[in-house]
């Protein structure tokens, strides 16, 4: 899986906030004729899976490495997926807040064997992004950063394909923002910890 950041203390203040200011639990719309499926969502082959790719519950988070309550959820993740090995995660990126979310988006996409130390470099990353602070980021995990933004070149209608789909389903699921979790075909609009997250695995197992 790559190297994982040691588990930071948890704002919890912050995060609640983040949670309050969002919907509570709500099964997938009914109301959208056009939303996406779970196999949509959670197994998009673009996607790499972080934990355990064979795990038996799958959580996709909606996410943009600028959004602070999304970094403070990938902590609580990080927490479950420390106990719980059958926890595959999938992140949703969704770069809504502009062209430099959009940028280092691509880059950790473009990552190849790196790409679950990019995530977690660009989640643990406590300052502002431009593209150089994502190529400083991203060079500190072992990312070639020269090969990596040459081969975007190529790649990148692909890589924007999928953020248009992670864009579409965002859209289908009318969120205000990140984070959003997908968790055993239950969407939460907004963010959990890791006690919530682990209620909610279990429910995913129980069906």
């Amino acid at each position: 899986m790559g190297r994982m950041m040691s588990v930071q203390p948890v704002d919890r203040r912050l995060l609640l906030k983040g949670v309050a200011s969002l919907a509570a639990l709500a099964a997938f719309p009914a109301w959208a004729k056009a939303a996406p499926t779970v196999t949509e969502v959670a197994f998009d082959p673009a996607i790499p899976a972080l934990g355990n790719p064979a795990g038996d519950v799958t959580i996709a988070e909606f996410v943009d490495y600028q959004c602070p309550v999304c970094k403070l959820v990938f902590v609580e993740l990080k927490k479950l997926m420390a106990e719980d090995h059958g926890v595959r995660l999938v992140m949703k990126d969704w770069p809504i807040f502009g062209d430099v979310s959009r940028d280092a988006a691509r880059m950790a996409l473009s990552a190849g064997g790196h790409y679950a130390a990019a995530v977690d470099a660009l989640m643990s990353n406590e300052r502002g992004l431009s593209e150089r602070r994502t190529d400083d980021i991203l060079g500190s995990v072992g990312v070639d950063v020269a090969n990596a933004r040459a081969g975007l070149a190529g790649r990148q209608p692909e890589i924007d394909a999928l953020l248009s789909r992670n864009a579409a389903q965002a859209d289908a699921f009318r969120l205000q923002g990140t984070p959003a979790l997908v968790i055993g075909g239950r969407l939460f609009k907004r963010g959990m910890p890791v006690a919530e997250l682990r209620d909610a695995a279990a429910k995913a197992r129980a069906g």
